[in-house]
């Protein structure tokens, strides 16, 4: 269970902390800036990924134990 608590105050932090949002020189028309964004979201989907591998396995291992 503290596994979950932890999960989930982590994801809080991450999704809710000032400092994700763009400071006040973010500037969409620059020619690197789609290039950036799309490594920005490919690095979460990686993320958000290996966290749900992460709970996918844990929740597994749990269930096989206890039916042993």
């Amino acid at each position: 269970m503290k596994f979950i608590y932890q999960l989930i105050f982590t994801l809080s932090l991450a999704c809710f902390s000032l400092s994700t949002l763009a400071h006040s020189g973010h500037d969409h028309n620059h020619w690197s800036s789609p290039a950036l964004h799309t490594l920005f979201y490919v690095s979460l989907d990686a993320a958000l990924g290996a966290i749900a591998f992460l709970v996918f396995k844990k929740l597994t291992r749990t269930k096989h134990a206890t039916k042993q």
